[in-house]
């Protein structure tokens, strides 16, 4: 299994069950065998999708009108998260993330993230136009407690 297989697993279960981010990566880790390297980029992978999972999913919306099912969802958050919040080179994020998605759904995300890589700065420009809350993928409750008790710059930094 590759980083990336693990991380897209271990987002699955994280959706599916009721357990903590970090009880589900440590029990993904125990089911596979990754160097060290592999390990941390799994993690990032994971972990860096969970925090901006509200950024991750405006964008997949500016995509791709239709519902977009749970698994093909979460294919498409890793690839959109290593595009733009990584940097992993376009090549090896879109031809990895295609690799991961099952047969039927290869030709969609691999659509998608060509798109995204055309329509970039307009995506990012978009992102950057939301509230706090989307662009910083913070709960919309934390940022009105930070805002009341600290002003709006503060809260924006608490967030960044």
């Amino acid at each position: 299994m590759s980083a990336r297989s693990v991380a897209l697993n271990a987002l699955r279960r994280w959706r599916q069950e009721n357990d903590r981010a970090d009880a589900i990566i440590a029990r993904s880790f125990v089911e596979t065998t990754l160097s060290a390297a592999d390990r941390a980029f799994a993690l990032e992978l994971f972990y860096g999708v969970l925090r901006n999972l509200t950024l991750l999913d405006f964008w997949i919306a500016q995509l791709r009108r239709p519902h977009v099912d749970a698994g093909l969802r979460d294919v498409l958050r890793l690839g959109l998260y290593q595009l733009f919040l990584l940097k992993t080179p376009d090549h090896a994020a879109v031809n990895e993330t295609v690799g991961l998605a099952s047969t039927r759904g290869r030709e969609l995300i691999n659509a998608v993230l060509r798109a995204a890589i055309r329509r970039r700065n307009e995506l990012r420009s978009r992102a950057a136009a939301q509230p706090l809350s989307v662009r910083q993928s913070h709960p919309q409750f934390l940022i009105a407690r930070w805002e009341g008790n600290f002003g709006a710059e503060t809260a924006e930094a608490l967030c960044r």
